[in-house]
């Protein structure tokens, strides 16, 4: 009976040093944790550009993509699809694509930000919270896919995205692109590269359906990316 006693109290004790550690823990605390282990929390280690080289998976067919990005407007993407190659550019003022089975480039008004929203669908850009471009709130505990995460509602302008980042790795495991998880993206693979710690896969979901798969193979950041690329090219 003493015993019994003693574990309730140590039980009880438990519950309640868990419940205060969750209350004293501020979504600043778990966005510098997901920064440090990241590697993205000093200003000095911020990226400017990147490569990327791997596969993207689209209605079972999958296909080899090359990137390069200059935040925070030019993104290029080739991409071969049955031995084809197919180019999709974009420099925040033109952007441009070229597909070998029509033999033509078409050319329109660029969309500022491509670049930037990349960035931010990868690494979840939590940097800006810091910097003061998005707030965001801590809104509960979830186990997602067997891990107990942190789940904090993002915003940036009208736009609202869950994310759920891992209680013991404070790593970004899923986002949610709005409060009713139509489309959702999750992250796995974490490498190092240089002094980043970055996911190697995404897996986005639409109406709770694999959409889109993309792996990289190779991923080097701030590298010395030529400005050539994102020309259009002038046909022969």
């Amino acid at each position: 009976m003493i015993k019994l006693k003693i574990y309730l109290k140590l039980l009880i004790f438990t519950l309640l040093l868990n419940q205060n550690l969750l209350a004293q823990l501020t979504i600043d605390e778990i966005i510098d944790k997901n920064l440090a282990i990241t590697g993205l929390l000093s200003e000095n280690k911020a990226i400017s550009s990147f490569e990327i080289g791997g596969k993207f998976t689209q209605n079972q067919f999958g296909f080899p993509i090359k990137m390069w990005v200059i935040l925070p407007n030019h993104l290029r993407m080739n991409m071969v699809f049955n031995g084809v190659n197919f180019v999709k550019s974009s420099d925040g003022v033109t952007d441009w694509e070229s597909s070998p089975m029509k033999d033509t480039i078409m050319v329109k008004k660029g969309k500022p930000g491509e670049a930037n929203d990349f960035y931010s669908r990868w690494t979840g850009s939590l940097s800006w919270f810091k910097e003061g471009e998005i707030t965001g709130e801590l809104i509960g505990v979830e186990t997602i896919e067997d891990v107990e995460t942190y789940k904090l509602k993002i915003k940036k302008g009208d736009k609202t995205r869950i994310y759920y980042i891992d209680k013991l790795s404070f790593l970004l495991l899923r986002v949610d692109d709005d409060e009713n998880a139509k489309k959702i993206t999750y992250y796995s693979d974490y490498k190092k590269v240089g002094d980043y710690l970055l996911a190697h896969k995404m897996e986005g979901f639409e109406s709770g359906k694999l959409a889109i798969i993309m792996e990289f193979e190779s991923v080097k950041i701030n590298t010395s990316v030529d400005m050539e690329l994102f020309k259009v090219p002038e046909k022969e």
